[in-house]
């Protein structure tokens, strides 16, 4: 990769930490940091304008959380039909209940403030993915080991009556957390048919990442 090739917005309200990262990712020859801001509702109303690849947005904002400002950009780009940004969802220390919140919201990771400045950059470079190639067992046996409070998505069956059969089919091996090989073996399609149709199932129901379908998918079907 040359050049900066992940244009990163920065939200954070502590100005000390803000610009230890600002330092920190415009020091790497494929980021720039391309906007700040402390202030949630100012984020709110300029983020959907720009033209970035990642959203750093820590969890202590005044006015909303950072996780609720993730959540209803997600939706303004999804409602907008913009490419959604990868969000990376900040916080002091780790949490199951923040992490579900994050995943929820449509971030690929979560990011402490003690974690080493290393994971910020891998949690970066990795939100570049196919959603497709994602496996999905790792994430489905971890919440199959938490016992965690299913939030049931209410427009669920309306929004699936909207899919066609070859998107339904899909939608059940992903319930299943099949990877992309299975899928492609089970329904005899092509690995970029399967691309394809996951990034129109991610739009259909107003998610960003493939996690967050399968939350959405387990939580509404199974009800937990």
């Amino acid at each position: 990769m040359t050049g900066h090739d992940f244009r990163i917005a920065l939200i954070d309200g502590d100005p000390a930490i803000r610009a230890g990262r600002r330092l920190l990712l415009d020091s790497q020859d494929d980021m720039k940091v391309v906007y700040e801001q402390s202030q949630a509702n100012l984020a709110l109303e300029e983020v959907p304008d720009l033209l970035v690849d990642v959203l750093i947005i820590d969890h202590r904002l005044q006015g909303i959380d950072g996780v609720t400002l993730a959540k209803q950009l997600v939706e303004i780009f999804s409602t907008n039909r913009q490419a959604v940004p990868a969000v990376i969802v900040t916080g002091s220390y780790f949490t199951f209940e923040l992490l579900m919140a994050s995943i929820r919201a449509g971030a690929t990771e979560l990011v402490t403030q003690d974690s080493p400045a290393e994971e910020l950059l891998v949690a970066i470079r990795k939100s570049r993915r196919s959603m497709a190639d994602v496996k999905l067992k790792a994430f489905k046996e971890f919440l199959d080991s938490r016992d965690y409070q299913p939030e049931p998505d209410v427009t669920y069956l309306l929004k699936l009556s909207f899919l066609s059969a070859e998107e339904r089919e899909l939608l059940e091996e992903i319930a299943e957390a099949r990877d992309i090989d299975q899928i492609a073996e089970q329904l005899g399609l092509a690995r970029t048919r399967i691309r394809e149709l996951v990034d129109g199932l991610l739009r259909a129901f107003g998610c960003a990442t493939i996690e967050q379908f399968y939350l959405l998918l387990r939580d509404s079907r199974r009800n937990g």
